[in-house]
């Protein structure tokens, strides 16, 4: 499936923590498989400020980037959860010239 070739049929939105909200995801999937889709995409969406409290971001830090460089919410939220992951990774091995 190439995602670049996607077109969007429906937005669903669900609240995990109404049981009911998990039925009708099941019977969505359901009525796409019935109406003969064999394969969907699932794309994963919150809210910036759900993000914040989910991963323990210090939301000082979080603001002060945001004012300063003037990005959007997702952007900075996605570089403060990069912030050292590739410190003890074999990066600079793979970037050296020889």
């Amino acid at each position: 499936m190439n995602k670049n070739e996607l077109i969007e049929l429906k937005t669903l939105a669900f609240d995990l923590n109404d049981e009911q909200s998990v039925n009708t995801l099941s019977k969505s999937l359901s009525e796409l498989k019935e109406a003969g889709y064999s394969k969907v995409l699932l794309e994963i969406k919150t809210s910036p400020d759900q993000e914040l409290d989910r991963s323990h971001i210090d939301i000082e830090l979080f603001r002060k980037i945001k004012e300063i460089q003037e990005l959007p919410d997702w952007v900075v939220i996605n570089f403060i959860l990069a912030a050292g992951k590739l410190k003890d990774s074999s990066l600079t091995e793979h970037l050296s010239y020889g």
